[in-house]
């Protein structure tokens, strides 16, 4: 099997609390899907019990469930200047971008991405091909369907 396009590593950083832009609802509204596991490490790293958590930060799409937004349609736990306030619990979804599988199908996909994300190439960090792959992998257990809804 050929080695993935990125198997070199990729440059990128997050730059979380200066950027904000996959966070904030510069681009509208949007989902942050999140598991029953993933609400639990959520609630438990607030301090809260489940129910009272799903109550407050959670709402059901479809079947699916999603974090609440912010009237302004951040994400309820990004806070401007700041960044991720629960940044040790963050989802899966917000763990692994921008490693998707969908971006990650081809270069010219993660080119693409790189108009959207100002962390990639953003200076000479490296995010190694493996720590990439297992983003990959995650991604696409976690979300075998695709990403439809984002």
């Amino acid at each position: 099997m050929p080695e993935p396009w990125y198997h070199a590593g990729l440059k990128f950083r997050c730059l979380g609390a200066e950027c904000g832009d996959c966070c904030s609802g510069k681009n509208g509204s949007g989902a942050v899907w999140v598991n029953a596991p993933e609400m639990l490490d959520l609630a438990k790293h607030l301090g809260l019990p489940f129910d009272e958590f799903t109550r407050k930060y959670v709402r059901q799409i479809g079947e699916r469930y999603s974090l609440v937004e912010k009237p302004n349609f951040d994400c309820v736990f990004y806070e401007a200047g700041k960044g991720c306030t629960v940044y040790e619990a963050r989802p899966t979804q917000c763990r692994t971008y921008p490693f998707w599988n969908k971006v990650m199908a081809a270069k010219e996909y993660w080119k693409l991405e790189a108009k959207a994300c100002p962390g990639i190439g953003a200076d000479e960090t490296v995010v190694t091909g493996e720590e990439i792959a297992r983003n990959v992998v995650e991604d696409r257990r976690r979300f075998p369907e695709g990403r439809q809804g984002i």
